[in-house]
């Protein structure tokens, strides 16, 4: 039979018809990426491709359910929420709201779809954006999720909400529910300054009481939110087709100070914005505020933070409300007609009605043994071996006065001492020992040492280790995230904890240890120094690294 393409002008018979219709059904899987249209043809191809889609949709999301944690308060499975597991060594995401009941003792259960409850360790809490972290135990090695960049999702994409909703995993396979993206940087006020959902992501997919915590994932099984509430309202708690995530982005700021096990605080400029016309001015600035610190005045038209664009409260909103306490903010704004770019620390956002939390000593020293043995084994070149003394040859140089002639000294650094022959006063000589010597093995980590959170050091994540000396100094190490290289040191008192800088130079081998052969200094009046070690000698403790000194 031969019918004929009324738009096209000629013959065709079905069978081209169909393969015809089959290439467009091709194209458009191809130019969308939808995996769950199914259309039947006839064609062998065409059934063949969506059997093709779908069998990759299950085995993703299957691998994605392992690292799915159904949480409860007690072996009865009291209470009830979800969680996802982010590291093969047990840590894990949740809401706070899924592990507030557990604060007085910490402590709880953790289903996985191997069948099995594993004890639950509560670590540290965000009540502001509502997340916490929680570590389980019992196990050498758990499947996990990778955190993606959630500034890469698109409204439209496919996303899977993994949970245990209405309790009703009761093997602990978790339920999956399939949607788009419904909308992006969404806002939904929180109670006061506790479960603020700033800069969140708005999805399809079925969000019911139980799925709090679960893992929100792309279709390449990674982890793009957080589930944490929906608009249920006068509905009912019935699912309506309005579910809400905090994104991986947000909590990955916090995540140096939940695994310290803090209690974690959002950030806040201190100074409020309106539209006036088409131009976002600020209308109130508090006194000794951040922004007043940073150099913003009233009536300064804001144009960005962060190089991100701000044309509305609600936007100015999203973009603060998901940034840590004390998080560096780069300011654009317009006066008299003149861009600037005032730059400011975040203050503190006060948390009210949030029960007392004081971090947990063992946890927090953890955190800070994993730090700086991560730092051995990634930027020091000795990992596990403690160094006795460095001895070594250095010239200081003042970078601003190059016509000054540099000062020749001979150095040696010991556990109990450091000790120079001329050169360098002795006050430059004891900040210099304060913050290299613990980077070369010791001493060890106790009292007066504290994991305290994040920081963001030209673009990258560093998670910041303080130790308090005597006479009221403070040293903090500021460590890359992932990759746990030194970024830089600060010295400092309790009133102004970071009045010098210390950057680390290029790396070179003395003996077995890659060391920096520059140290630069900069004072908070500007005032800059360098280092320059022109020889070394290293010598190594003969005695294996004791035990607290283990990750």
């Amino acid at each position: 039979m031969v019918v004929r393409n009324t738009r096209a002008g000629r013959l065709e018979s079905p069978s081209s018809g169909r393969m015809r219709r089959a290439r467009r059904l091709r194209s458009f899987w191809a130019a969308t990426g939808a995996i769950q249209v199914a259309f039947a043809y006839g064609a062998d191809d065409d059934l063949a491709l969506v059997r093709q889609h779908e069998a990759a949709r299950v085995e993703t999301l299957a691998r994605a359910a392992h690292s799915v944690v159904c949480i409860y308060e007690d072996r009865e499975r009291s209470g009830g929420g979800s969680g996802v597991v982010i590291a093969p060594d047990g840590y894990g995401l949740t809401n706070f709201h899924v592990v507030a009941s557990m604060l007085e003792s910490r402590r709880g259960f953790g289903g996985l779809p191997d069948g099995k409850l594993y004890p639950l360790r509560v670590l540290g809490i965000d009540p502001g954006g509502d997340v916490a972290m929680f570590k389980l135990d019992g196990a050498e090695r758990f499947d996990f999720l990778s955190l993606a960049d959630s500034d890469e999702l698109r409204a439209g994409q496919w996303v899977a909400a993994l949970g245990n909703p209405f309790l009703l995993a009761e093997d602990y396979t978790p339920t999956i529910t399939l949607g788009v993206v419904s909308g992006l940087h969404r806002y939904q006020y929180g109670q006061g300054n506790l479960l603020e959902y700033a800069d969140c992501i708005q999805v399809s997919t079925s969000i019911n009481p139980g799925n709090s915590g679960g893992p929100l994932v792309d279709m390449t099984g990674r982890l793009v939110g957080v589930v944490g509430r929906a608009s249920f309202e006068e509905r009912g708690r019935v699912n309506v087709g309005l579910g809400y995530a905090v994104t991986t982005n947000q909590i990955r700021r916090f995540l140096p100070a939940l695994r310290a096990g803090r209690l974690c605080e959002h950030g806040t400029l201190g100074a409020t914005v309106e539209l006036l016309g088409d131009e976002l001015i600020f209308h109130a600035v508090q006194s000794l505020s951040a922004a007043e610190r940073g150099g913003v005045e009233l009536g300064d038209g804001l144009v960005a933070i962060n190089a991100r664009p701000v044309r509305t409260p609600n936007e100015y909103n999203n973009v603060v409300a998901v940034l840590p306490a004390e998080w560096p903010v780069s300011l654009t704004v317009r006066r008299q007609g003149q861009l600037r770019t005032p730059h400011a620390r975040l203050a503190r956002l006060t948390l009210r009605d949030v029960p007392l939390f004081v971090p947990d000593l063992d946890v927090n020293h953890a955190e800070v043994r994993r730090l700086l043995v991560g730092y051995e084994q990634a930027d020091r070149g000795a990992p596990g071996r403690r160094v006795a003394s460095l001895h070594g040859q250095a010239r200081t140089w003042t970078p601003s006065v190059p016509s000054t002639p540099p000062g020749g000294w001979t150095f040696t650094l010991t556990a109990a001492e450091a000790v120079s022959e001329g050169g360098p006063d002795a006050a430059l000589l004891t900040e210099w020992y304060d913050v290299v010597w613990p980077l070369l093995g010791g001493p060890e980590v106790g009292m007066g040492w504290d994991a305290r959170g994040g920081d963001e050091l030209d673009g990258r994540l560093a998670a910041v280790v303080e130790r308090r000396l005597e006479g009221g100094r403070r040293v903090r190490w500021k460590f890359d995230f992932e990759s746990h290289e030194l970024l830089e040191a600060t010295v400092g008192n309790e009133s102004q904890p970071e009045s010098a800088v210390w950057w680390p130079g290029p790396r070179r081998p003395c003996a077995e240890l890659r060391w920096p052969h520059v140290w630069r200094r900069r004072t908070a009046d500007g005032a800059e120094l360098e280092i320059r070690i022109e020889s070394c000698e290293v010598a190594f403790e003969s005695a294996e690294r004791v035990e607290e000194r283990a990750p």
